[in-house]
């Protein structure tokens, strides 16, 4: 009967089959595993998305007041020392509506001195004009807080404000969340590659993980652009702009890519659960697209300062609404963190490499110790049995021997008579019946 090789053991001892067996003869370990991915996302994305979007309030949000010094200063420092604005203001006319255009500040309020009119007293209170100056491409919430308290202020002036849009959304994106939608599915793709990169070739090289993400990186933006500007169009910019958009559309998609990569690196088959709280969970509600990052708790803003989404959807808003101004404070934080994290990812692969080699050698060294132990061992066994065989071959020459000594004897039998004996006939007188006897003593034994 032909034997069945035995199927190769776990370093456990376990045979691979036992194992599955085992885990299978237990439903609830199979349940808590399969329920163990659903409920994280059950569990963080309330906590990461409702904690930063669910009250969209003014934050720190950035505004300059523009006039007279005796008027605005006062105006400045009273709207400073709530928790919903910091507020600078200049004497500078010019600068209320170039900071909102250049994204110095997120809105403007100018507060003009009327010219007083005919027939008006000393005591006739001052008019003034109050002109705000908001960006809806910034996000609508934060136009309306800006607009608010352009009113609120023209109220203490006793007049009226007039609201002026500098930077105002594409007709087809009236929301301002198309630009966040693309930031969205682009990541999707990023990191979807990388995972299932590593499910289908969990050993593929570094550089066949990089070249897969570059790829996404040029293929992901052309197909999100291209089928949501069926009812998007171009947000009315130029082919440039538009080329501009993708560029860095493509540099975010590599460095989430870079991201998904480093993580893997670390995790290994639980990198999925990295990866979302990574590039989901906390990049997403930082970013800036679903809820402008002035409008967001202080948590989600000191995020949004520093992140990798945050840098690319900003850049985005300043390449499509603002002519660019901005980009660079945006795209070098982007760029900062696609470098990091290659290098971090080229130390961790060369701190791997370098242990699993000193591994390699130490178990060669010792495998090396073990065959010139096993060959000693060898060399003093056979030295030892030849040593034995010589004492043997020794004692056996120098045992107990006896030397033999012969003795011969001639026995006459004297003269026979007759033929063939005595008395026998026609015998030869002279010819005797002699006998040798030879008795040997002491033979060898």
């Amino acid at each position: 009967m032909t034997d069945v090789p035995a199927p190769p053991s776990r370093p456990d001892g376990t045979a691979p089959d036992a194992t599955r067996a085992s885990r299978a003869s237990n439903p609830a370990t199979t349940i808590v595993a399969a329920l163990l991915l659903p409920l994280f996302f059950v569990i963080v994305f309330p906590l990461m998305f409702v904690s930063a979007l669910h009250k969209p309030t003014p934050n720190d949000l950035s505004l300059l007041v523009v006039g007279p010094e005796q008027v605005v200063s006062q105006i400045s420092d009273g709207l400073d020392g709530t928790s919903e604005f910091q507020a600078t203001h200049t004497d500078v006319t010019d600068e209320a509506r170039s900071s909102v255009e250049d994204r110095t500040v997120e809105g403007s309020i100018l507060i003009t001195a009327d010219t007083p009119a005919a027939g008006a007293t000393a005591d006739s209170p001052p008019a003034f004009t109050v002109t705000t100056y908001v960006a809806n491409a910034e996000g609508r919430s934060v136009a309306s807080a800006v607009t608010a308290a352009g009113a609120s202020v023209a109220e203490q002036l006793g007049t009226t404000s007039e609201a002026v849009d500098v930077a105002p959304l594409a007709a087809t994106d009236t929301l301002g969340t198309t630009l966040f939608y693309l930031l969205t599915y682009t990541s999707l793709a990023a990191y979807l590659v990388i995972i299932v990169l590593t499910q289908v070739k969990p050993d593929a090289r570094l550089r066949v993980r990089y070249t897969a993400s570059a790829i996404t990186a040029v293929v992901a933006p052309l197909i999100v652009f291209g089928l949501s500007s069926i009812w998007v169009g171009d947000y009315g910019a130029s082919f440039g702009t538009i080329a501009a958009l993708l560029g860095v559309n493509a540099l975010y998609v590599f460095t989430v890519g870079a991201a998904a990569i480093l993580i893997q690196q670390f995790l290994g088959n639980a990198a999925t659960f990295g990866i979302m709280g990574f590039i989901v969970f906390l990049n997403f509600p930082s970013a800036g697209g679903a809820g402008p990052s002035a409008m967001l708790p202080a948590f989600w803003q000191a995020i949004h300062g520093f992140y990798f989404g945050a840098g690319a959807m900003e850049s985005f808003r300043s390449i499509v609404y603002f002519d660019g101004a901005g980009t660079q404070r945006w795209l070098l934080q982007l760029l900062a963190w696609t470098v990091g994290l290659i290098l971090a990812t080229v130390v961790v692969h060369l701190t791997k490499t370098v242990r699993a080699q000193r591994s390699a050698i130490a178990l060669l060294t010792e495998r090396d110790e073990e065959h010139v132990a096993s060959r000693q061992a060898t060399r003093e066994s056979l030295a030892a049995i030849e040593r034995r065989a010589a004492e043997e071959a020794r004692a056996a020459d120098q045992g107990d021997h006896r030397h033999v000594r012969v003795e011969a004897y001639m026995i006459d039998d004297g003269v026979h008579d007759g033929v063939g004996g005595p008395g026998g006939g026609d015998a030869d007188p002279d010819r005797r019946d002699r006998r040798s006897i030879t008795t040997a003593e002491g033979a060898v034994r």
